[in-house]
């Protein structure tokens, strides 16, 4: 689903505007952004959660150079699907 198509379906399922349910949707990914960036996790119930957590450093292999590289540490974002969200893609059914 591209975020036009989920504007769309949000601005139909709310009965309001598609400028209004872009901004609504844009609002939420600026502060769901901002709070990972400043290292918290987001947790929607029922959804799942987002979060950052720090990769240490390792070493890789690339395979164009045949050289062993040193990766510098740095941070990674997850998301961890809810028990709720599993068990309905399981079934098949939506949340």
């Amino acid at each position: 689903m591209t975020t036009t198509e989920l504007v769309k379906k949000l601005a139909e399922r709310l009965q309001i505007s598609q400028a209004e349910a872009r901004r609504l949707l844009l609002r939420m990914q600026e502060t769901v952004v901002k709070d990972l960036e400043s290292g918290k996790t987001v947790v929607m119930r029922g959804f799942g959660s987002y979060g950052t957590r720090k990769q240490e450093a390792r070493l890789s292999f690339n395979p164009a150079l045949r050289k062993r590289m040193r990766l510098p540490p740095k941070v990674v974002m997850f998301f961890r699907p809810s028990q709720r969200l599993k068990d309905n893609l399981a079934a098949g059914r939506s949340s």
